[in-house]
């Protein structure tokens, strides 16, 4: 055999031994999960509460017991938490109750998970969050100068505000934080749009928090409208979307029931007609003064005259000139007329009783 080709046979067979190692390595690590070393985060929310967490490493698949000693470092004891927070079916923190005194004192801590206990401890003091400012409001004064106001969760005195804003949805501009709860902005433009948030902390007058709250809702002037909005994805729009839903809904069900009753009477005239009650409309007719329209009625209608007048004749007259003789056809213009027509309507009734 040429030493070249031992040479290649050598190498060969190396490189299939450095493969097989590899590849039995790689299955001898399938199903091997790391440890799980929990980490506790604890901070004050709001000066009302601790929150204390274990999940920086993902959702454990069972269930941890916490432990703490309650602020009081004088003691060893240790008592387990009574109220426990869960994700997913598992318990993933712990929430303490709280003094303002306990601030700044050391919390011990102890996570037992898996028969492994660790313990920690903690300094809260600058491990505050507030909750975001609220009741954002937006004003335009008479000199042209638009303020922003708003509350926050806790006493002005120890807290701090940052104030963000934006014209017409550009980059956020931020200002110093300040101790006024107001916000002003001297010359607004006449045809842009502003949006302000604000967010809080405690300030070091009262020991610094290095935690910010989270930013409040957007409260938006539109100088357009020369109106503001306090949160436009907040309750206010949505009650008033509610509000006008109800009252459509409420107007549009009128109209209906308008045009259904409307279709029923027109409906029920047509198939059962009114029928007029002929002596009512008779009488009431009789005793109207329309003489006109009684010439229309047939002799054969009786009825009883409202009248105790007397019939009187009826002649035609003309003028006898002073001198001369009245001819023949004048003197029969003289003759009366024959009455029986003039009274043949009425003696056609029968006489009173």
């Amino acid at each position: 055999m040429s030493r070249d080709l031992f040479e290649c046979l050598y190498w060969g067979e190396g490189n299939m031994s450095m493969f097989g190692r590899w590849f039995i390595l790689l299955i001898s690590l399938q199903g091997y999960k790391a440890p799980f070393t929990p980490n506790v985060s604890c901070l004050i929310v709001n000066l009302d509460f601790v929150n204390c967490s274990w999940t920086e490493q993902g959702i454990p698949e069972k269930n941890s017991t916490f432990f703490h000693n309650r602020f009081n470092t004088q003691s060893e004891h240790m008592e387990e938490c009574s109220t426990y927070l869960y994700e997913k079916g598992c318990t993933v923190g712990c929430r303490l109750p709280f003094k303002h005194s306990d601030r700044f004192t050391t919390l011990r801590t102890k996570l037992v998970h898996q028969n492994q206990s660790y313990m920690q401890n903690h300094n809260l003091k600058n491990m505050v969050q507030l909750y975001p400012p609220a009741n954002l409001s937006v004003e335009i004064s008479t000199n042209r100068t638009l303020n922003l106001y708003w509350n926050n969760s806790k006493n002005s005195i120890c807290t701090e505000s940052e104030v963000n804003y934006r014209i017409n949805n550009n980059e956020w501009k931020s200002f110093t934080p300040r101790r006024e709860q107001n916000f002003s902005l001297h010359f607004p433009s006449k045809s842009s749009r502003y949006e302000f948030q604000v967010r809080a902390r405690l300030k070091s007058l009262c020991g610094e928090s290095k935690l910010w709250s989270d930013w409040s809702q957007i409260a938006v002037w539109d100088s357009m409208k020369e109106s503001n909005n306090a949160g436009i994805s907040g309750d206010t729009n949505i009650l008033w979307k509610l509000l006008l839903s109800i009252v459509g809904t409420t107007i549009f069900l009128m109209l209906a029931c308008m045009l259904v009753y409307w279709k029923r009477e027109r409906l029920r005239l047509i198939l059962v007609p009114i029928v007029p009650n002929p002596g009512k409309n008779l009488k009431d007719f009789l005793d109207s003064d329309n003489e006109e329209a009684r010439l229309h009625i047939s002799k054969d209608v009786c009825f009883q005259p409202n009248f105790n007048e007397r019939a009187c004749p009826v002649r035609e007259y003309i003028q006898v000139p002073q001198t001369g003789s009245i001819s023949d056809s004048e003197s029969n213009r003289s003759m009366p007329i024959d009455q029986s027509d003039c009274l043949l309507f009425i003696q056609r009734c029968p006489p009173v009783t």
